[in-house]
């Protein structure tokens, strides 16, 4: 075994107040049949214990893994301020030494062979450098398997990514430096930050393999989900679309463009941009008809829509109104 053969992996593992859970996610990484990897482990400020627990099991986990010759298994805890998802994910990416990057939420667990079975995948297909795999559903104890319009895509899936988060963070497998020609995640996004960074890529033109295949099993229905705690999902999603749409149009003065831009997205396609375009226009008709009803206040929507309609970008103080829960 060599390390061409089998390049670093670096595993993110960012986790906040789930001492409870934290450790079958921990414990699917230390099981892994692939040789080299490096977990890291990120707590994000929790407050319920969880790094004092963290501290003491690390000396027990670490004499689970045997590492060989120059190949590698290593497990490092950081403790951060509570940020988020975002800003834990990206100190870990900072801080990672892979040639390749995987995210596992703490929530989740991998199949043992998951990371063998993707880097073998990225090795047969040397041109794609971001994948995920398929999956199952765990809500509370029923077993499922993503159908219909949920079921996982491979390649330029840009219109049913607009739609919907088409990746699961806990499956993405990324080239690190193909990767940093995207950008990080959004960190003043508190939800949605996954889709936005998906459809970046996307809208890059770049591909997303899949490997067909359940590797991942995705726990569903416990309460502190981010997706359950935000009132107006549909804001998230439009606050990442139109971002994008700053960048795509050339915007880059720093009062206008958030953390995350991605010069590459000036080279966008004509009819990916026209998809872009309908899916926020949709997302805009849809948050202005939902307000119409509850009789709340149109203006600061009215405002965004009528800069978008005549294809100005949106201030930055008029994009963050969309992330202001006090507004939804």
């Amino acid at each position: 075994m060599t390390v061409t053969e089998y390049p670093l992996i670096s595993v993110i593992l960012p986790t906040f107040n789930r001492r409870h859970l934290v450790e079958r996610a921990i414990l699917s990484v230390i099981y892994q049949t692939y040789p080299n990897w490096e977990l890291l482990i990120i707590d994000d400020g929790s407050t319920d214990g969880s790094w004092v627990y963290l501290l003491s099991k690390i000396l027990e986990w670490k004499r689970q893994v045997q590492s060989f010759g120059r190949l590698e298994k290593t497990i490092q805890i950081h403790q951060t301020e509570h940020r988020g998802v975002s800003a834990a994910r990206n100190f870990g990416i900072q801080i990672a030494r892979g040639e390749w990057i995987s995210f596992i939420d703490s929530d989740d667990e991998w199949y043992p062979e998951k990371l063998k079975k993707q880097i073998h995948f990225h090795q047969k297909h040397t041109n794609i450098y971001f994948s995920q795999t398929n999956e199952v559903w765990n809500k509370k104890g029923n077993l499922l398997e993503p159908k219909g319009k949920y079921k996982k895509k491979s390649g330029h899936f840009l219109q049913e990514s607009l739609a919907l988060c088409m990746v699961t963070c806990s499956s993405f497998f990324a080239k690190k430096e193909s990767l940093a020609t995207i950008g990080m995640f959004r960190e003043e996004m508190k939800t949605c930050e996954d889709y936005d960074l998906w459809n970046r890529i996307l809208l890059s033109g770049f591909s997303i393999g899949l490997i067909e295949e359940n590797l991942l099993t995705r726990y569903g229905g416990h309460h502190d989900q981010l997706s359950n705690q935000f009132q107006g999902i549909e804001r998230f999603r439009l606050y990442s679309l139109l971002c994008i749409w700053n960048e795509i149009i050339g915007e880059h003065e720093t009062d206008r463009v958030p953390k995350g831009t991605n010069a590459n997205l000036a080279l966008t396609s004509f009819n990916d941009r026209n998809f872009l375009s309908l899916s926020i226009q949709f997302r805009l008709n849809t948050l202005v008809q939902g307000r119409e009803k509850r009789g709340k206040n149109l203006q600061f929507l009215q405002q965004i829509k009528d800069l978008f309609l005549t294809n100005q970008s949106i201030p930055k103080k008029d994009l963050l109104t969309l992330l202001d829960d006090s507004l939804f």
